[in-house]
């Protein structure tokens, strides 16, 4: 293996437990999803007037979440880069998405902002995370705002330096582990970069100290398939919603799939769940599944 600055991105997701990564995106893509973002939250100006109930901009309020109103934010989550980049890192093609939502910051807020370090699995899993290809999951930060120290990049600590703390261990306080505070890196990125982050690695979020516009991301999530005890949303209950049906209409077998909808083939497909899941679905495509099944 290279030395750091010669380690591939999946390297460094293995070896230190995050990387970002730029170039997936388009700059259409990334400039249509940042203005589609941007329109769901107040501005700076509005929440600096007090024109708005903090506790909706509040980070413990309820967040937008996938599918959104807007295509251009729903492809980002499930875009073949993304999904090319889930599989490197996750070592396997057989993906589920089980998060993805959206998150902003302000400026001039109070501390709340400011964590200490901690691993996130917690709220991801009922156990705890598994070394070996098939058993980890994975987060995305996909940056839809330039994101620098001043602009609460998140602090992470490579996991060369903390692999021998318990892994029930979640928190680690300051006064325990100066060090390791003093060893956190900004995961700094420009608009439509990504961060990609292992949920048994170190990191923090921290409050903006430049003014200016909101910070907003897109907070996104992978499992192998198999790993079922791993999860955060449930996307069947999106199923009633214009979006949800919107989405499907447009979505590719491999953007469904990673959704948990049966893969064509799969012993669920028959006669008449083919018809029905196409009466559902007006303007879905049914013909991979029908091929599958042995139809026309």
């Amino acid at each position: 293996m290279g030395t750091d600055e010669e380690l591939t991105d999946a390297e460094r997701w293995r070896t230190d437990g995050w990387s970002v990564i730029d170039g997936l995106f388009t700059p259409h893509e990334v400039t249509t999803a940042v203005d589609a973002a941007t329109a769901l939250f107040p501005t700076t100006e509005e929440v600096a007037a007090g024109r708005v109930d903090e506790a909706t901009i509040d980070w413990g309020a309820p967040k937008p979440v996938f599918p959104f109103e807007s295509g251009a934010l729903n492809r980002l989550v499930v875009h073949d880069a993304v999904l090319d980049l889930a599989e490197d890192l996750l070592g396997t093609d057989q993906l589920r998405l089980y998060q993805a939502s959206i998150a902003v910051k302000y400026p001039g807020l109070r501390d709340e902002y400011e964590q200490l370090l901690h691993v996130d699995y917690g709220n991801h899993t009922l156990v705890v995370p598994r070394d070996e290809v098939g058993y980890q999951h994975l987060t995305l930060f996909i940056y839809l705002s330039d994101v620098t120290p001043e602009r609460a990049a998140t602090r992470i600590v490579s996991r060369r330096l903390t692999r021998d703390i318990p892994v029930e261990q979640q928190y680690l306080n300051y006064l325990d582990y100066p060090e390791l505070y003093r060893a956190e890196e900004p995961a700094s990125g420009p608009a439509g970069s990504v961060l990609a982050y292992r949920p048994d690695v170190y990191h923090r979020g921290t409050t903006m100290s430049e003014d200016g516009p909101a910070r907003i991301l897109l907070n996104v999530a992978y499992r192998p398939a198999g790993a079922e005890w791993v999860g955060y949303h449930a996307w069947p209950i999106a199923g009633e919603g214009f979006a949800w049906h919107r989405f499907v209409g447009h979505a590719s077998v491999r953007q469904l799939t990673v959704l948990g909808f049966p893969e064509p083939g799969h012993p669920y497909w028959t006669p008449e769940t083919l018809a029905g899941v196409g009466a559902r679905y007006p303007a879905l495509d049914m013909a991979p599944w029908a091929r599958a099944a042995g139809g026309s």
